[in-house]
């Protein structure tokens, strides 16, 4: 399990350091203060091998058309989009220290050369074709201080290549809870499919239950080129789950992900979006147990009073050792975390002390 992350000259962090972390970890904050990007650091520091990896970002944030430049696609990852600067994160997990370095290279140097066309093939084994210099994005990968990939992101017209000197790469899988108009039902239906063929489906059925009492059950129908999760209420027909309410549908969403990275991470943006906060203990108890189950570190934000309560009321005393809660703090440029472990988020909420 990650128990610290540290993140330099990332989006709006000169240097933030996450500390304590747990099976589920709550980060909260004023707007502004960078809940999202912390989210979208833990998804790049694993995704960082994958030439879209800087793409995410953005179509997380709803951006739908972009122009492939490097001042346009790279600089907004620099911390106030100065691209001279280099993006560090360093992440501890079980005694182990893996590091990522990003930063951009205007010269690099990419060898090209042409062939003609002939009868019989001949090797080639040196060419006096020049090299092109190029934009590039360099990103250099490192375990316990000691380098393990590197790769080079350019553009070739308009596309993007990833060219690798070494291939080893973090490993750890993770998936990303956006908010409501960015998720994909379609993953959904795959990833249930994963879990149907092992017979582990029943369970995500009766979770849902919480919300939706009326569920008997769920399957993935096909109708062209597309699946859907579709449930049986008490109606003469199946319906997809995404008719069955916002709230149905991300709670879905978010189970499926934790029990198909077993041994991973799921990033939720804005946690108690979609349900009533009646709810929210059982919700917050179900996430608990499954992520127990299956591993699976949680790192959420949230804007919510009532989520932390609920994490109280919903949890055992032992289950609350589990979790801990991160407030982001603004003062002028620089963005400073306050830490909380169960016991002094308990009694800060018994004292009614400001915490979001």
């Amino acid at each position: 399990m990650i128990k610290s992350f540290q993140i330099k000259k990332f989006k709006q962090f000169n240097d933030l350091f996450l500390q304590h972390l747990k099976l589920i970890t709550l980060i909260g904050g004023k707007n502004n203060t960078g809940k999202t990007s912390i989210l979208e650091a833990f998804y790049m520091f694993y995704d960082i091998m994958n030439p879209e990896a800087t793409l995410r970002h953005l179509s997380s944030r709803g951006i739908e058309f972009i122009s492939l430049t490097p001042d346009f696609l790279w600089s907004p990852l620099f911390l106030s989009f100065d691209m001279g600067k280099k993006i560090e994160m360093e992440i501890c997990e079980n005694d182990i220290k893996e590091m990522i370095q990003i930063y951009h290279n205007q010269n690099f140097q990419k060898s090209v050369f042409s062939l003609q066309q002939t009868k019989t093939f001949i090797p080639i084994v040196k060419t006096n074709q020049p090299s092109l210099n190029m934009d590039s994005l360099n990103i250099s990968y490192f375990i316990n201080d000691k380098i393990s990939c590197e790769s080079h992101l350019t553009f070739n017209g308009h596309q993007l290549e990833m060219h690798f000197e070494q291939l080893k790469k973090p490993i750890k899988k993770v998936a990303f809870i956006s908010l409501d108009a960015q998720r994909d039902p379609t993953k959904d239906a795959s990833r249930f499919g994963q879990l149907d063929i092992h017979g582990h489906s029943e369970s995500i059925t009766d979770v849902l239950k919480i919300i939706e009492p009326d569920l008997k059950s769920l399957t993935t129908i096909s109708q062209g080129d597309q699946a859907l999760i579709y449930g049986k209420i008490n109606l003469p027909q199946k319906i997809p789950v995404t008719h069955m309410g916002e709230g149905t549908a991300k709670l879905l969403s978010i189970l499926l992900a934790i029990a198909t990275h077993e041994n991973g991470m799921v990033l939720i943006d804005e946690l108690e979006n979609g349900w009533h906060y009646s709810l929210f203990p059982d919700i917050i108890k179900a996430i608990h147990q499954m992520a127990q189950k299956y591993n699976c570190q949680i790192i959420a934000t949230t804007h919510s009073y009532e989520i932390k309560k609920s994490i109280i009321k919903g949890l055992s005393s032992e289950d609350l050792t589990d979790v801990t809660y991160i407030r982001l703090d603004k003062e002028k440029d620089s963005i400073h975390p306050k830490h909380y472990e169960s016991d002094m988020l308990i009694a800060a909420l018994e004292r009614g002390w400001e915490t979001r």
